[in-house]
């Protein structure tokens, strides 16, 4: 076992260090792309650096091997109002329990869908789309995750994805696999998160000179720390460094500040980013009974020329 997981770290590891493409990216080469939305305001108020602490039902969108950390049950709600009038709305939900010969493990369930509303047809005489009519686009995707420790520190996690896509009469249907590991180095309170997102086949639409498009395969990694801890206040800090295929390696990092386990602020920052980088948000946590609660968390990201993002996610933990 211990073979597997140095493999696996190993492995990761140089994927995330070997530069992709040389000294070019291939912006614009790679389809799917709500795939690469984040959701949850606690990990993008982090700046996204979540792989290493992701320890609730939105762990499916970032690394899998975070559902290990779920005491019982958890359930995740997330809504993103993104530039352009366009809406994701993302659900999870995760429950840990014994299976036969697997043992102690948690399943979870999850899926996304990205609203655009009817959008305009343009062509080269109408190129504004006023008078051509509209088409609908639409993306969804669901899947099914299971997580377990396979040592007292290291847990592995895995996702599978059925994603669809629409665009105006076309259809087209996709699967992807994700892989998480996370592990608890033992030295302080460093735990190390590892995510390899989106691997799957290349895919076609059905008409004519059609191209094969990739999904948005990327690769993190990251690392998290507590600074603070006592009865009153937890403070952490987290790094991680993105590795997408279609753009730039981004670094990411955040840090998260708990009072009493009922109020949290946050912050982060993403370098490397085309557009902004700056994260923010705030969460809080309302018991509801001896072993239930819920949480409300919001984000906020500037986009420099573009309009910020705000997102809001809850979650009940159980």
């Amino acid at each position: 076992m211990r073979k597997i997981i140095i493999i696996f770290l190993a492995v990761a590891l140089v994927a995330m260090t070997v530069p992709s493409y040389g000294q070019f990216t291939k912006r614009g080469t790679v389809g799917f792309k709500f795939l690469d939305i984040g959701v949850g305001g606690r990990a993008l108020a982090l700046g996204e650096a979540y792989t290493a602490i992701a320890n609730d039902a939105s762990a499916i969108f970032w690394n899998p091997a975070g559902l290990g950390n779920i005491k019982s049950g958890d359930f995740f709600a997330g809504y993103t109002k993104w530039p352009a009038d366009i809406y994701l709305y993302s659900i999870a939900g995760a429950k840990r329990t014994e299976l036969p010969m697997l043992g102690s493990s948690t399943i979870g369930i999850a899926g996304t869908i990205l609203n655009t509303g009817l959008m305009n047809r343009t062509t080269e005489i109408d190129q504004d789309g006023e008078v051509s009519g509209t088409f609908p686009y639409e993306d969804y995707w669901f899947g099914l995750s299971y997580a377990k420790y396979l040592t007292d520190r290291f847990c592995f996690g895995a996702t599978g994805k059925f994603i669809h896509e629409t665009i105006d009469t076309f259809d087209v249907n996709n699967w992807a696999v994700d892989i998480g590991a996370y592990y608890e180095t033992g030295y302080k309170t460093i735990r190390i998160g590892l995510a390899i997102l989106n691997f799957g086949p290349d895919k076609k639409y059905d008409f004519t000179d059609a191209k094969a498009i990739p999904l948005p395969l990327t690769f993190r990694d990251g690392a998290a720390m507590d600074i603070l801890q006592n009865d009153i206040s937890k403070a952490t800090l987290t790094a991680e460094l993105a590795h997408p295929a279609d753009n730039n390696e981004r670094y990411q990092f955040g840090c998260e500040y708990w009072l009493k386990d009922a109020i949290a602020l946050r912050g982060g920052y993403k370098i490397n980013m085309d557009e902004g980088g700056l994260t923010a948000g705030a969460g809080f946590k309302f018991p509801f009974s001896s072993s239930a609660n819920f949480s409300l968390d919001y984000a906020y990201n500037d986009w420099g020329r573009l309009k910020a993002v705000h997102r809001v996610s809850t979650s009940i933990g159980f």
